[in-house]
């Protein structure tokens, strides 16, 4: 367990809902949104580079903006550490 909360220290920054919100709006990215799912995106989170390309090859919603990665996650009760996405990013 101490080593995933290591790397949740090392590659989830914070939270960053109106940061995506804001570039969805003004036209700079757009939203990412899971169709073949009725999955919704909880909440979103700024993360690494490389948390951001190991999410986004496992299929979640994941919007790059020039040097910024941004995580749309589903799991948006749970704790990080329970997340089952971090877990296998982490792996």
């Amino acid at each position: 367990m101490r080593k995933l909360r290591r790397y949740i220290a090392e590659n989830v920054y914070s939270r960053c809902g109106q940061v995506v919100t804001r570039l969805a709006e003004s036209g700079l990215i757009a939203r990412p949104e899971m169709p073949e799912s009725e999955t919704e995106i909880r909440e979103w989170w700024l993360v690494s580079p490389q948390l951001g390309r190991a999410l986004h090859d496992a299929g979640q919603p994941v919007v790059q903006f020039c040097e910024l990665w941004m995580w749309g996650r589903t799991q948006g009760e749970a704790r990080l550490e329970d997340d089952p996405e971090i877990r296998n990013a982490a792996r």
